[in-house]
């Protein structure tokens, strides 16, 4: 399997914000909550779904609209009644100029205030909470493009969070049918078609213990040559399912049962060559892992 190539970096976004917001950096976007701790990335693996934007710790908190808007939709888990999937908890939902939404997610039952037309960047929209299926106190925060019909990494418009520590790549396993192999340097293999997968985090440098995010591009090489490339930048529904990008690879296709990501599926041929991976996340750290290998004649 190949997987497209990068996606164009959320273009038709910045230039609409970047557009809508012209008028100066008091209309920045900006972080909705103050403590910024972030316990989950875009695309991340979800069991059944691609994580569509970002989970931001730090308990309960304020939340602010990262830009002025217009209120779209509200829903409180306690007070209304819907037919919602029950997922986001209480949310709501605001648009911004040029068809870009925000959604805010998860917050606290009871919270969100007297209902509003229009929201300003210093409203409180609520406070982050455990609604729906969170499992402690935080804010799910998601941006969509209306125009292009796309859910976008919220990281590529917000501020930049510190970060000096890269992704981690743990493992790589070569998959031929049914049977795997843990590839090492210096590995023999049989001619014809391998899959890679490798075990890939970017690990959170705020905390001691392991706390697993996923990597915001992976990049694999053959003898010199660029094969595959996975970028997590944007969401949209084909034919029922999320993508990657307009025509990227599905959660499935991406995310394998045992926790591996499926980086690309290869032809290799007899003699010496040379595998590269390359995990990068949204601060530019980024990890190498070479491996030489051989293949019969």
């Amino acid at each position: 399997m190949r997987f497209s190539s990068r996606a164009r970096k959320h273009v038709i976004l910045v230039m609409a914000v970047t557009g809508a917001l012209a008028a100066g950096p008091s209309a920045a976007l900006d972080w909705p909550v103050d403590d910024r701790v972030l316990t989950g990335t875009f695309g991340e693996d979800m069991g059944d779904h691609f994580l569509n934007g970002i989970d931001i710790g730090g308990g309960s908190q304020e939340i602010h609209p990262v830009l002025p808007g217009e209120l779209v939709f509200r829903y409180d888990e306690v007070s209304d009644y819907s037919s919602l999937p029950r997922g986001l908890g209480t949310f709501l939902v605001l648009r911004h100029g040029q068809d870009v939404l925000s959604v805010y997610a998860h917050m606290q039952s009871g919270t969100l205030g007297p209902e509003k037309d229009t929201y300003d960047v210093k409203d409180r929209v609520g406070f982050a909470g455990e609604s729906g299926h969170a499992q402690s106190p935080e804010l799910h925060f998601a941006l969509y493009d209306e125009e292009a019909g796309s859910m976008v990494n919220p990281l590529a418009l917000l501020p930049v969070l510190a970060d000096t520590q890269p992704p981690m790549i743990r493992r790589v396993v070569l998959a031929v049918g049914d049977q795997r192999q843990v590839l090492v340097d210096g590995a023999t293999l049989r001619p014809g078609r391998i899959s890679v997968l490798a075990d890939v985090v970017d690990l959170r440098e705020d905390v001691r213990f392991s706390w697993p995010l996923a990597p915001y591009s992976i990049a694999v090489s053959l003898d010199g040559n660029e094969v595959a490339r996975i970028v997590f930048d944007s969401l949209q529904v084909q034919e029922g399912r999320a993508v990657l990008g307009p025509r990227g690879p599905s959660r499935d296709a991406i995310y394998d049962p045992d926790g591996l990501i499926r980086c690309a599926t290869l032809d290799i041929h007899p003699g010496s060559s040379h595998l590269r991976i390359v995990a990068r996340d949204f601060a530019g750290n980024e990890t190498a892992r070479e491996i030489a290998f051989t293949v019969q004649e």
